[in-house]
């Protein structure tokens, strides 16, 4: 299990205040009220300044690779210049110029960045959204995915644990250290994850957010599903196109009164929404139902692995675990070419 530890790298430099606030000082002359926020490979901390503005530094982990870091800016940068209308935060360069600085801590080098904090409240994991809200989330993830569509950089494709095509979506040893209650669902999702890593192998691919889940989607307030902003570009990697809709469906459609028409209303945004580069193809849409299915089961197997390896998140992750059990349980329900039809349907 060492080397699944090691390639996962959930491991953010423990930083007291005072760290955060002295690396904001020295490198970006920011300060003000802080807040810490939660993180899986960063210690992120949002700075609230005396005059109103607001941003978030973010401190990676010492085992993250400094290529992974410049990966997650360069997005970001390409982002404001392709597409200046989407609402994702923007990169701020240190003091002297640098987009990714370096500080050390504790011995060990760390990579730095600041960015623009976006206002808003995020969804909920078991929030009900209706057709309009869920075809709007989409169409935000697909304009994205259109953006990045001609950008490229040399650690695109390094290692992500939440890559529902890295294939550890069957890896034995974390369906091993599963309990008893998600193993069995695992078990009976298995053919199915078979086909579909089959099916990615040859579906196309791209940089993608690949991490549109309630928690990285904003609206305006908590009683509206319209979504404002997205949020947190540190899974992106590229993978297949419709990885995109897969985490948002996963997150999001199974706890719906109409499942699979949630996923279709998700769906015919994200095509809107990629529309300008292309069109999604036939093989794609056959496979989202089961893409859907690998991403609650790579949530199931890692949400279980941080709970056993990674304490600074453990407990808020071991809140997740009922709902994504019972997501995964209600997905296994739905017949994916029936879903497959409903997607067609509402295209």
């Amino acid at each position: 299990m060492s080397t699944v530890i090691e390639l996962f790298r959930f491991d953010p430099p423990q930083l007291t205040d005072a760290d955060a606030r002295r690396i904001a000082d020295e490198l970006y002359g920011v300060g003000g009220d802080t807040l810490r926020l939660r993180g899986e490979r960063a210690h992120n901390t949002r700075f609230t300044t005396a005059d109103g503005g607001q941003f978030v530094l973010r401190v990676a982990s010492a085992s993250e690779p400094d290529e992974a870091i410049d990966f997650h800016a360069r997005a970001l940068v390409h982002l404001e210049r392709a597409a200046p209308h989407l609402p994702v935060a923007r990169m701020l360069p240190s003091r002297n110029g640098q987009l990714v600085p370096a500080v050390e801590i504790a011995g060990r080098r760390h990579r730095v960045r600041l960015e623009t904090y976006l206002p808003g409240v995020t969804f909920h994991d078991d929030q009900v959204v209706s057709h309009a809200g869920m075809t709007a989330i989409g169409e935000l993830l697909g304009g994205v995915a259109a953006a990045l569509a001609d950008f490229d950089h040399p650690a695109a494709d390094g290692f992500m644990p939440w890559d529902i095509a890295n294939g550890r979506v069957v890896d034995p040893d974390l369906t091993e250290a599963l309990f008893p209650d998600a193993r069995i669902l695992v078990d009976q999702a298995r053919p199915r994850l078979d086909r579909a890593l089959g099916a990615m192998a040859l579906l196309p691919r791209q940089i993608v957010h690949n991490d549109g889940h309630a928690g990285n989607l904003l609206r305006a307030d908590a009683t509206s599903d319209t979504v404002t902003g997205l949020i947190d570009f540190g899974d992106l990697v590229r993978t297949v196109t419709v990885a995109d809709i897969a985490v948002a469906g996963a997150n999001l459609a199974p706890h719906q009164p109409d499942p699979t028409g949630a996923l279709g209303a998700l769906t015919a945004g994200y095509a809107a929404g990629l529309a300008p580069v292309r069109p999604l193809t036939d093989a794609e849409l056959d496979a989202i139902p089961d893409l859907v299915l690998c991403r609650l089961v790579l949530s199931t197997l890692l949400i279980e692995f941080q709970i056993a390896h990674a304490p600074h998140i453990a407990d808020a992750v071991a809140t997740e675990r009922p709902g994504t059990l019972a997501n995964l349980a209600r997905w296994l329900d739905v017949d994916p070419a029936a879903a497959t039809e409903r997607i067609r349907e509402m295209l």
